[in-house]
């Protein structure tokens, strides 16, 4: 049987790269997003590489969406054996006096609940089989303060800490968790974020920033190869030692 993966967030950006990348590996997907017609053309297209692709409804944010997603992956594909965790938001940017208390709040569900719903459903699953792969979509604004990005700092933050509070949980079994950090990306929500100048990431060219599908690839690569030495570290995608791993030239980039 193939290997089946859930990715949340798969309409655009990296989600979909992401999901490219699996589909060329031979991975069954399950693209779980807020509105199935979004995604409704690339399943169609993953589904002629071979394999099987199903677009479903699903609110990270609440946990009987992530409940049902994860339910309807297992009836139609079979299993689960890869999670992504791709689904995120930016806003509200703005100083912390002047964001919206319920876009705050929102931001960090996104961010950080919506990653535990989906791996507090699969980690059963994975121990059962006895393996799986978590992938949560990390950024270095987790480990710097930068202004006006309170809450999505901070949600990264504690993504970062989920990752590897994970790792330690499962550092028993053959179950893989990566913190993963694509760099700077040319993605709808990046160029969104960026609209507002209020720190020294919004002053940078977003047309200078990585194409999504290089890191898609990169993600892809650690779902394949599951190394453990990167076993619940954050891993950059633009590190000398990463690209190493990967066998690329740092300096080409």
């Amino acid at each position: 049987m193939k290997p089946t993966a859930i990715i949340t967030g798969a309409a655009r950006g990296i989600g979909a790269e992401t999901a490219r990348a699996l589909a060329r590996d031979g991975v069954n997907l399950a693209l779980a997003v807020r509105d199935p017609d979004s995604c409704a053309n690339l399943a169609d297209e993953l589904r002629q590489s071979g394999i099987q692709a199903l677009a479903i409804p699903c609110d990270v944010t609440r946990y009987k969406d992530v409940h049902d997603m994860v339910k309807t992956t297992i009836e139609s594909l079979g299993q689960v054996d890869i999670l992504v965790n791709n689904a995120g938001v930016m806003e509200p940017i703005g100083l912390i006096e002047d964001t919206d208390p319920d876009a705050w709040l929102r931001c960090v569900e996104v961010n950080l609940a919506g990653a535990y719903y989906t791996i507090h459903e699969v980690l059963p699953r994975f121990r059962k089989q006895g393996s799986g792969t978590i992938i949560n979509l990390s950024t270095g604004a987790a480990f710097m303060p930068l202004r006006g990005w309170s809450g999505y700092c901070s949600a990264k933050a504690g993504l970062a800490m989920l990752t590897r509070m994970t790792a330690e949980e499962v550092s028993d079994s053959d179950i893989r968790v990566y913190g993963f950090q694509p760099h700077m990306v040319n993605t709808a929500m990046t160029r969104e974020g960026l609209k507002k100048d209020v720190n020294v990431v919004s002053k940078l060219k977003v047309e200078d920033f990585l194409h999504p599908a290089e890191p898609a690839r990169a993600i892809a690569a650690l779902c394949r190869r599951r190394p453990i030495e990167f076993q619940g570290s954050e891993v950059c995608y633009t590190e000398p030692g990463f690209m190493n791993w990967l066998g690329h030239n740092p300096d080409e980039l």
